[in-house]
């Protein structure tokens, strides 16, 4: 639930909803090496969230009863930790106590190395001690507090967990964007407000704070695993799912920002390491994620929204890993886990929410998951190579050449390195035969290192990135400008609007930081404001024919700001590529006048043969309705129409297509200079692949799948064949889709485009590309597909020329 995972745009609607009867059912364990069992129930125990057990054995407990509380709720006047003791010694506990009381808004609750119990609140965090053996604590010293207007009730401070290095590790979350200051016990302060979540850790007794990474939502589960990982589970933004397993990484900048919306799609938000400068996650986790720790081998988590306890098996990924998840425990409606604790004897227990309500509503239960045959073999994937070099390079001194560094773990370690030797920073020319990723890079090492005073010191330092020939160097420089909302480079954005023409990943950064500069407005994606910048340039024919190009790419096709009138002009341009796109988007767009003018254009000799094949290519929705003219072009005297026109006529499949397992077949079959415009076609036709559906090349298409844009720069020839054909073989974390039983009996399979609120709909994208709804009330039973949501099949679609045109496209990575 949101309720541990972040803060629902409607959440106040909760407050409307009183208790509700409970039809539980008890949650299916789906290994069968488990059992699960009920340690305590309501009202014993009520809306439970941290747990863990005490040195002594005993079970303690957050007991909430201030979260969103009601006026006519008559629990306890505040929160607190309740014990659960075994006193008889029969090894089952049965009897509860009150080990403290008296705070609001309490999230985690972890048992320290050193014995203490420490305790984090929205506002502070503190550590507790039993120190004359009455089960009472009567010892209590602050660790840090935070300091700031914002009081919602979880997104403040969470996530407790201790280090191998002896230090305490904990979260602060988005805070609704307001500003604040987070001081730790010997005073030092930390101040910050907009950038969404942050990551700190401190000496055990709240001495020596740092930050350590940021551009999380709200971090309510960290954990370490043997090998020293730090692991987090993170929320969605409402309109980005899937929420995040993070490994966390010293100045690590996981890209979302609250300044910038709650829906995460902003440009100027990344969510999967979209942006330079940002990482992405280690695997998409069930929907809002509460709890992570290291169990049994694996790393466990609480899905809240999704009533399920899942695992994460890690492999390696380069300087990081990556994780496949599983679920183990899966509930009904009434099942809301949140937190775990590991018993002395080795069994798993946690916490479970019971009602989705987010005000306090008197429910609550305990579980205790244990083998059925003795816990397995814990074995932690060991460091790679990749990982004990990223290591050294955060403490050392690192070669420049690493910032050059294709894994973006090795080279965020290079960056922080170098953040780290401030002198060295300052003593850097920027421009003596650097590479633009090196530029990026210590650009990033200043801002972590810090971000105002290197901008007093070298007051051209942003101007210059602005004007530098790479792009990446452009966009952090924006992103810098726009977080500080430096207003004085507003003429420097607007000019480069003007007087250049932004790269495809570019120009939507750039908009959205002449946007916010201008008006403080979140525009991005499709929103009104973004369209309407977009539109403008399109529009007007004092911009260049490159700009509107772009622009024609990034604008939503359907946005009622673009006239197809003005289209069906472009059209006409004797710019190529502003006629083709201009096609292109009529296609996109859909709809009667575009299939009459791609007619047109298909019939008229005198253009241009490729922009007749694009517009042949526009007839492709519907070839059935256009047999006469598919038919006549398929005799054209140009080879470039004859081929778009036969592709689109055919109806068969291909004739004994070559397995999509037999790859060494398959390279065989696509040996030789490809057609990169014939396989531009191809991923855009719907008698091709169609992967504008799903997919968005430079700027065109949808974001149901990955931009595939730099795939080329990313994987090889090789691999992406491989991704082609088998596409379940290894599928992306964000990308995971869902297997949705409901309760008329149908099962449905989508990948999940929004989380619904209360009494809204759940939004999913089928394997065709196509959305479709379900009440979130009706779904019995919810998991991830081992089955990728890209349609198997291609082998029997296009033909090995086809599919060597198609991946010589999409290798030719754009400028």
């Amino acid at each position: 639930m949101r309720f541990l995972t972040g803060c629902f745009a409607l959440s106040f609607l909760f407050a409307c909803l009183g208790p509700q009867t409970l039809t539980a059912e008890t949650p299916k364990v789906l290994d069968p090496r488990l059992k699960l069992e009920l340690v305590a129930e309501h009202p014993q125990i009520v809306t439970p969230i941290g747990i863990a057990f005490a040195p002594d054995g005993s079970l303690l407990v957050i007991e909430s009863h201030t979260h969103h509380r009601q006026d006519d709720y008559d629990g306890p006047p505040t929160d607190r930790i309740r014990r659960f003791a075994d006193t008889d010694g029969d090894g089952r506990f049965d009897t509860w106590s009150t080990f403290y009381e008296g705070t609001e808004s309490t999230m985690s609750l972890r048992t320290g190395p050193d014995g203490w119990v420490y305790v984090a609140t929205r506002m502070e965090i503190f550590r507790l001690r039993d120190t004359n053996g009455d089960h009472v604590a009567d010892q209590r010293q602050e660790i840090a507090h935070l300091e700031t207007e914002g009081r919602y009730p979880h997104n403040g401070l969470a996530g407790l967990a201790f280090g191998p290095d002896g230090r305490l590790y904990f979260g602060l979350g988005e805070n609704l964007g307001e500003p604040y200051a987070i001081v730790g016990s010997d005073g030092t302060r930390l101040s910050g407000g907009g950038e969404g979540g942050t990551i700190y850790h401190t000496q055990m007794d709240g001495s020596q704070l740092q930050r350590l990474a940021t551009g999380v939502w709200n971090p309510f589960g960290m954990g370490f695993d043997p090998e020293g990982r730090l692991f987090m589970v993170d929320n969605d933004p409402d309109s980005r799912p899937p929420c995040r397993l993070l490994q966390i990484v010293p100045g690590g900048d996981y890209g979302y920002q609250f300044r910038y919306g709650r829906t995460g799609v902003h440009p100027l938000q990344a969510w999967n390491g979209e942006l330079p400068g940002t990482l992405p996650m280690v695997a998409g986790t069930g929907e809002a994620p509460s709890a992570v720790v290291w169990y049994a081998g694996v790393l466990w988590g609480t899905s809240w929204g999704d009533h399920r306890v899942e695992t994460f098996r890690l492999k390696p990924n380069g300087a990081s890993v990556q994780a496949t998840a599983q679920t183990v425990v899966q509930g009904d409606h009434n099942f809301r886990p949140v937190d775990f604790a590991i018993a002395p004897d080795g069994s798993l227990y946690f916490t479970d929410w019971v009602d989705r309500s987010y005000p306090v509503h008197g429910k609550g239960r305990i579980w205790r998951l244990s083998w059925k045959e003795g816990q397995p073999e814990s074995k932690p994937l060991a460091l790679s190579d990749a990982e004990k070099e990223a290591a050294k390079l955060r403490e050392s001194s690192p070669d420049l050449e690493t910032l050059n560094s294709d894994d973006p773990f090795l080279r965020q370690a290079a960056v922080y390195g170098l953040s780290q030797q401030t002198d060295r920073l300052r003593s850097i020319d920027l421009y003596d035969n650097t590479t633009g990723r090196q530029r990026a890079g210590i650009l990033e090492a200043m801002r972590w290192a810090d971000e105002t005073q290197f901008l007093i010191d070298r007051p051209q330092l942003l101007q210059e990135a602005l004007e530098d020939h790479d792009d990446e160097v452009r966009i952090f420089a924006m992103r810098w400008i726009a977080d500080l909302k430096l207003k004085q480079y507003l003429p420097l954005l607007k000019a480069r609007l003007k007087e250049h023409s932004p790269t495809t990943r570019e120009l939507p950064v750039l908009l959205s930081a002449i946007a916010w500069l201008e008006s403080g407005s979140v525009g991005g994606g499709k929103d009104i404001v973004q369209q309407k910048m977009l539109a403008e340039i399109i529009a007007d024919d004092k911009q260049t024919p490159q700009l509107r190009t772009i622009a024609l790419r990034l604008i939503d096709p359907t946005s009622e700001q673009l006239k197809p009138e003005l289209l069906r002009t472009l059209v006409d341009s004797p710019n190529h590529p502003l006629a083709e796109q201009a096609l292109r988007t009529l296609y996109l767009a859909g709809g009667e006048f575009a299939m009459q003018v791609a007619a047109e254009v298909a019939l008229d000799e005198s253009r241009d043969p490729n922009l007749r094949a694009w517009g042949i290519v526009g007839l492709s929705d519907h070839a059935d309705q256009h047999q006469d003219t598919l038919k006549k072009l398929a005799k054209d005297s140009n080879e470039i129409v004859r081929q778009e026109a036969k592709r689109t006529l055919r109806t068969d499949m291909v004739a004994d297509p070559i397995p999509p397992t037999d790859l060494e077949a398959w390279s065989k079959g696509i040996e030789g200079t490809p057609d990169i415009e014939a396989g531009r076609r191809t991923f855009v036709s719907s008698k091709g692949g169609y992967c504008v559906r799903c997919h968005r090349f430079d700027g065109s298409g949808a974001d149901v799948g990955p931009d595939l844009t730099y795939i080329g720069q990313r994987i090889t020839k090789e691999k992406l064949l491989e991704s082609i054909l088998q596409p379940s073989q290894e599928i992306a974390p964000m990308y995971v889709p869902k297997v949705v039983l409901t309760d008329d009996g149908q099962m449905h399979i989508g990948y999940p485009v929004t989380v619904a609120g209360i009494n809204e709909k759940r939004l999913f994208v089928d394997t065709a590309g196509k959305r479709f709804e379900l009440d979130p009330s009706a779904i019995e039973e919810e998991r991830e597909s081992e089955k990728s949501i890209m349609p198997e099949g291609f082998q029997q679609i296009i033909s090995p020329e086809e599919m060597r045109d198609l991946i010589g496209f999409l290798m030719n990575t754009p400028e």
